[in-house]
């Protein structure tokens, strides 16, 4: 059965990774939910998704040279572009929200802005999340496979995704040679909706459909297509949408 994963904390719906679309998300209960750690130079663990601060926030610069006050003084940007009364939220805050639910925890290692992933975020986000009990819960992802080969070495127990679309893939000598490199490494492959369109009869040989996740899915005309296909999860920018349709098409299915 396909289950939802809310991306970046529905990002369509309120400013993405925000508390406020945390806070929204885990009142919706929906299966999963996914956003972005990132690693400062203080050694606090931030929830944003991209390595620089322009696109999201009302800041500048890198994310690494964050300082706690300074983070906790800047304003996202909500769907709009307008600023919301909140700023990047850290680690602890969003597991503070999500550790209550039922919700499993997608939290992606990001890297920073040279493209390097960040000495210590492995065991930093580890740590925190084993503090929690949340072994079973959280899955931890990046598209960096020497991330997940950290990942598998130093916590095990953790599952892991791998995310892939048709640039990444082409870099790793096509999806085919990719999928065969990560297949006992990861427990769920993440892959853009356009890689996957292109590329399904090859990727639905070689890994079983249900250990698949399509990213990121919006429209209505897509989530009614891959509805139709079945992955493991889809996941959606407008997770609210992507349940209603969901329901909509079991309805008009004949038991």
């Amino acid at each position: 059965m396909t289950r939802i994963m809310a991306h970046r904390g529905a990002r369509n719906l309120w400013a993405e990774n925000s508390a406020l679309g945390f806070r929204k998300v885990a009142a919706l209960d929906f299966d999963a939910v996914e956003f972005d750690l990132h690693l400062t130079d203080e050694g606090e663990l931030v929830v944003i998704h991209d390595p620089m601060l322009e696109r999201t926030t009302n800041g500048h610069g890198p994310v690494r040279a964050l300082r706690r006050n300074d983070r906790q003084a800047l304003r996202l940007k909500g769907p709009d572009g307008t600023l919301i009364d909140e700023g990047i939220p850290s680690f602890d805050e969003v597991l503070d929200i999500l550790s209550p639910t039922r919700a499993d925890l997608y939290v992606e290692l990001k890297s920073d802005a040279d493209g390097r992933p960040y000495p210590g975020l492995v065991h930093e986000a580890v740590a925190a999340l084993r503090k929690r009990g949340l072994q079973s819960r959280a899955v931890l992802h990046s598209f960096d496979v020497s991330v997940l080969h950290e990942i598998r070495d130093h916590a095990p127990e953790f599952r892991r995704l791998v995310s892939v679309n048709r640039d990444w893939a082409d870099r790793q000598g096509g999806i085919e040679a990719f999928l065969r490199e990560v297949n006992d490494l990861v427990d769920v492959v993440g892959i853009h909706h356009a890689l996957f369109e292109d590329s399904f009869d090859t990727i639905a040989r070689l890994r079983p459909i249900e250990r698949t996740s399509v990213w990121t899915v919006n429209e209505p005309d897509l989530i009614r297509t891959w509805i139709a296909r079945g992955p493991g999860f889809i996941t959606s920018d407008n997770p609210v949408l992507l349940r209603d349709l969901m329901t909509q098409a079991r309805i008009m299915i004949p038991s």
